[in-house]
This record gives C-alpha cells, structure tokens and sequence, in this order.
C-alpha cells in the first residue's frame, strides 16, 4: 500500500480522494487500523519463523513506507489520530493481545522444533488454538 500512494506522488490529490471516495477512504482506515494493531517486535518475531531475512525486510520497509503516507493522507500526528475512540481502544488492548501473541510465537517454535518423527505435544497444539483465539478476539478480527 505505501508504495502504491508513493507512486501516485501527490499528496494533495490522495487527500482529495480521501474526502471525496468513500470505498478509498474505508481501505485507508482500514489499513490505518490494522496498521495501529501491529507490534513491531512482535511481527519482526513472526517474520523470523519464515527464515528469510529478505524477504522479512521487505515487509518492515513496506509497514514503515506505508504507516507514514496513511498518516499523511488520513492527516495528523499517528495512525488512527482521526478516530480517537479507535486509537484508544487498540492502545489499551494491545498489551493483552501482545502477550497473547508471544504466547503464540513461544507455541509456533515449539512446533516447529519437536522432532517430525514424534508426536506433536498436544498441549502445545491446545495453547497455539487457544491463542490463535485470544488474539482474534483482542484484535476484533481474524488477526
């Protein structure tokens, strides 16, 4: 997405289009939020499950190219500081979710160093369920 409105390369006509088109709009607040939602440390450990430094990178820059032009287009200081209840809602329920997601991590490991030979711990595969719940739930959609 940031690449995309860096491409357009005007910001006063993103603006425009912002106030003017409603679906453009909803996909810039929807990106805002979810942007919003997103842990940095916790994404970067995500990425690390997927051994491709590169490729991990890649979706780091894009995060940060498209979190500033979002908060240029949207207007103000951070993402989501046009909708203050929102921004305040994923503020106070980001520090459940992030636990949750480290829970969730510390589960994925685990699976992915058992021995593929051996059965899967079942208590391992019940928390990453059960987080893979937790988070959904904290996150207010699939996360």
């Amino acid at each position: 997405m940031g690449t995309a409105l860096e491409t357009v390369g005007s910001l006063e006509l993103l603006q425009e289009a912002y106030r003017e088109w409603p679906l453009f709009r909803t996909m810039i607040d929807n990106v805002a939020m979810s942007l919003a939602k997103t842990d940095l440390r916790i994404a970067r450990g995500y990425l690390s499950l997927g051994d491709r430094e590169d490729l991990s990178q890649l979706v780091l820059d894009e995060m940060a190219k498209t979190s500033q032009w979002v908060t240029k287009v949207v207007g103000g200081e951070e993402l989501l500081s046009n909708k203050p209840v929102l921004n305040r809602a994923v503020k106070l329920r980001s520090p459940y979710v992030d636990a949750l997601s480290l829970i969730q991590l510390r589960a994925l490991r685990a699976l992915r160093s058992a021995d593929q030979t051996a059965e899967t711990d079942p208590e391992v595969q019940r928390l990453l369920l059960l987080s893979v719940s937790g988070v959904a739930a904290g996150l207010q959609n699939t996360g």
